[in-house]
């Protein structure tokens, strides 16, 4: 790909020039894809996005597949577990496949709207978000809808693993820490082994949160009813989802085409033992780094 290429690829997907001055970076990442022949399916999606949320998650693939490509590794690109679509990434490993599914999440679009209205304004911002718990339920919905088993397989073998890597970068204007995912996918009693009891959010229900409905408060309750059955799914993610990475990146802003990637690993306790977990992590982190957020 040539470097005008790509910027008329990011001015059609709603980028501006701003975004155009981080192509070079970009251009450099996509050329070393396009030399490996396996990612012929990802560029051809990069090439063909028409709006920005759609472009920017090709990206996120971009940079992502690019650090396995730095090390040498063979990250492939549409992978298939037996269902009618494809899972974004599949990468083998000694001790399993593990098929990995992208996300990036934006800041909502409340939040971009009262930003931008008020930098035409005033020439700055000062929006503070009082209450985060919105956001817990945004990395929630997302985990439900990517894990859809139109592209995982719902009785997965034991040497495969299935996760979801979902870029909270942009959610609380950059704020986002480990204890909102762990919030958000193993629930308050193991966040708050880890986290300042200010940071749990007693309403919520994590994802991979085991219990009985009997054992749940009346507004967890209302929790599970109003996001863990959001697209009304026969079988719940934690039965065959088996873990979430989540991807931090830098530079955090929007315009950023080439960055660097850290991530944080949330295990499913369900599916997951500690001697499997540490295997994957300890070849995942050469690649991607841990996160310190």
């Amino acid at each position: 790909m040539e470097l005008d290429e790509l910027k008329a690829i990011i001015q059609g997907a709603g980028g501006g020039q701003f975004t155009v001055n981080y192509a070079d970076e970009l251009l450099e990442k996509i050329n070393r894809l396009e030399s490996t022949n396996g990612y012929k399916d990802l560029l051809a999606q990069l090439r063909s996005a028409k709006e920005e949320g759609d472009f920017r998650g090709r990206v996120l693939e971009v940079n992502f597949a690019n650090l396995f490509v730095k090390h040498g590794i063979d990250l492939r690109y549409g992978a298939r577990q037996g269902m009618s679509g494809d899972v974004d990434f599949c990468w083998d490993l000694k001790c399993c496949q593990a098929f990995i599914e992208m996300k990036l999440l934006g800041q909502d679009q409340k939040t971009k709207e009262t930003i931008n209205k008020e930098l035409a304004a005033k020439g700055f911002n000062v929006t503070v978000i009082s209450d985060d718990t919105w956001d817990v339920a945004r990395i929630q919905r997302d985990i439900f809808q990517k894990s859809s088993t139109r592209k995982f397989n719902p009785k997965p073998p034991p040497n495969w693993i299935n996760l979801l890597a979902i870029d909270v970068s942009e959610l609380q204007l950059g704020a986002v820490d480990i204890c909102d995912c762990l919030v958000a996918t193993v629930g308050n009693d193991y966040a708050s082994r880890h986290c300042n009891p200010a940071c749990l959010r007693p309403a919520v229900v994590g994802v991979f949160e085991l219990g009985d409905m009997a054992s749940l408060s009346t507004e967890q309750i209302q929790w599970v009813n109003g996001y863990h059955a959001i697209l009304g799914a026969a079988q719940h993610p934690r039965d065959y989802i088996h873990g979430i990475l989540f991807l931090f990146r830098e530079p955090k802003e929007r315009a950023a085409l080439s960055y660097k990637l850290s991530a944080a690993v949330i295990w499913n306790p369900a599916l997951v033992d500690i001697q499997m977990g540490t295997k994957f992590c300890e070849a995942f982190h050469q690649i991607v780094p841990c996160s310190n957020v």
